[in-house]
């Protein structure tokens, strides 16, 4: 065995750091600034886990009993020391990139696709090249400093070496939409920051693919229109079909074009599916020049499902409302579409100064962020770790141990297309409610017919952390439904707080006093923390109830804990703080 003496290079896709063997990997990782993934550090969550491509390592302790349970070629960083030299790689992680600086882009046209629709064309002034893949999106900063997504219409190179095409829907009121965009002419300049997304063509891996199918919602078609065309060129598939969702022929602005394309042969179809469609006609028929109409399936995803295609060899690309996306994705995966084959972009309309404007400000050195994180992406976890609830919530029943319903739990998110989870889930029955999450669960408790549990989820989805939490009561128990519903108004009342200008401290001192007036006391080590792009610990991993400041938006979860004062019970609600 080496000594401990003895120092091992650990090796990253990022670089190497070094070890002596006496620490965990991940202290040792973290005490030289080398970006890796964690959150829980006790072996609880597998956010630190990584593959082992070579090299021998041990472990500093026994598993735990509830631990993250890690594959045959995986270890735990925060569990384990090295024993040699290391190669170590994250599947479920990349380390965010230094942005590049934005740039200036001069305006060549701007036209009217449809009646809401614009096509703007911008040309890259002096500089560097402007590298993007079919699929990215480029950010648009207005002045004052707030941004707009906008996917790239074009594929790389197709509409000149540095120009990139843009199909903007109006939205109503929209700083950008409404008060910029009219009054662009050729010459005017834009600032643009560089091309991000990760629904991409991938060009390569495609070994048991044969069909590629594309859903679209509105101006969704900007996102799938390169992936379509790269995938054309590249003849690598036997069909290509796309669906594209609106609620008139004239929402499939492109229409022409794509009959063109249709009519080339190719292995290429395309199918409007109209919400408002007048006059529907059969199934395959055509409208004049138009594509074929599906009018029995009023959503994308419905109809590629009634289309039949061989699912087991298909890859997905999905763009447009985050609805569609949601739904799409566990529509076919019901069909038999294989989980990695599912990639999708959801369109985020701004929503005044918050959807839609910058990410905010780290007015405290507590409120880092990263690059890559944007509250939209926060928006769509909060969204969808809330559905995700719902529905794990309605799947427990009776009988189900602490143990299988996690299990259930988390395959449950696996299924809904969550990465990993950034901390583990917590499922409490009956009396262990009143317990946090760092006190020891009973995993072999079974569920009662007349019951309370909690349920708190820690999913990523698209890079993003989502995190919520709340509580269930089955029966008709008064007292149960009252704890419940304790927890949700002193959460509620405590929101209200913090719009009105309350320091994070502050906030659980309230928080304190609320739960009193429902009978209940507050479990104080419950204590809400920060969420971000996953992991937020790279960038803070402070605690709400510690911040001497008023927390920012969008970036910290309030978590209300209560006991009730007089019965062997609790109840939990979390969720993130938004204006």
């Amino acid at each position: 065995m080496d000594t401990p003496a003895t120092r091992h290079t650990i090796t990253l896709e990022t670089g190497p750091f070094v070890t002596d063997g006496t620490t965990s990997i991940l202290e040792a990782a973290l005490a030289q600034e080398a970006p890796v993934p964690f959150s829980c550090q006790r072996g609880a969550c597998g956010s630190c886990r990584a593959v082992v491509v070579e090299g021998r390592f041990e472990r500093i302790a026994p598993p735990a009993a509830g631990g993250y349970q890690t594959a045959s070629d995986e270890l735990l960083m925060c569990q384990c020391r090295a024993a040699s030299d290391l190669t170590l790689r994250f599947p479920h992680w990349s380390a965010p990139e230094q942005p590049a600086p934005p740039r200036r882009a001069s305006v060549v046209s701007r036209a009217p696709l449809a009646p809401d629709v614009t096509q703007l064309i911008v040309e890259l002034q002096d500089g560097p090249a402007y590298d993007y893949l079919p699929g990215q999106h480029a950010r648009l900063i207005l002045d004052g400093g707030a941004r707009r997504n906008f996917s790239i219409a074009n594929v790389p190179g197709s509409a000149g070496p540095a120009r990139l095409e843009f199909h903007i829907r109006r939205m109503p009121g929209g700083a950008f939409t409404d008060g910029v965009l009219p009054g662009l002419v050729p010459g005017d300049t834009l600032t643009l920051d560089a091309a991000q997304g990760d629904c991409i063509w991938p060009g390569k891996d495609m070994e048991d693919v044969d069909h590629l199918i594309l859903l679209a919602t509105g101006t969704g078609y900007a996102g799938v229109a390169p992936i379509l065309m790269a995938a054309l060129q590249s003849r690598a598939l036997k069909s290509v079909t796309l669906y594209w969702g609106g609620r008139t022929a004239d929402d499939c602005y492109a229409g022409q074009m794509l009959n063109a394309l249709q009519n080339k042969g190719d292995g290429f179809q395309w199918h409007a599916v109209l919400s408002q469609d007048s006059a529907p006609e059969a199934d395959g028929a055509r409208a004049g020049d138009g594509p074929p109409r599906r009018p029995a399936n009023r959503h994308v995803q419905d109809a590629a499902v009634a289309a039949g295609h061989d699912w087991s060899r298909s890859l997905v690309y999905a763009c447009g409302n985050p609805a569609m996306v949601s739904a799409a994705r566990a529509r076919l995966l019901a069909a038999g579409l294989p989980q990695d084959r599912y990639r999708a972009g959801a369109f985020h309309p701004a929503a005044g100064a918050a959807a839609g404007g910058p990410p905010p400000s780290p007015a405290h050195p507590w409120e880092r962020i990263s690059p890559r994180y944007t509250l939209e992406g926060i928006l769509d976890a909060r969204r969808r770790s809330m559905q995700a609830v719902r529905e794990i919530g309605a799947l427990i029943r009776p009988g189900m141990t602490t143990r299988e319903a996690i299990a259930l739990a988390d395959g449950h998110l696996r299924q809904m297309g969550a990465s990993h989870n950034w901390h583990p889930t917590y499922v409490r029955f009956g009396p262990d409610s009143q317990s946090p999450p760092v006190q020891p669960t009973d995993y072999d408790r079974k569920l009662r017919e007349e019951d309370i549990f909690v349920l708190d989820i820690g999913p990523v989805w698209d890079g993003h952390e989502g995190d919520y939490g709340d509580t269930f009561v089955l029966g008709a128990d008064a007292d149960r439904q009252r704890c419940a519903a304790a927890a949700r108004e002193v959460f509620r009342r405590t929101r209200l707080d913090w719009l009105e200008g309350l320091t994070g401290a502050a906030l659980y001192d309230r928080a304190t006093c609320h739960a009193r007036d429902h009978g209940c006391e507050l479990v104080r080590e419950i204590s809400g923390h920060r969420v971000s792009d996953f992991p937020h610990a790279l960038y803070g991993r402070h605690l709400l109830a510690q911040a001497d400041f008023v927390p920012a938006d969008g970036i910290w979860v309030l978590e209300i804990q209560v006991r009730d004062a007089r019965l062997p019970m609790g109840a939990f609600y979390e969720d993130v703080l938004l204006r």
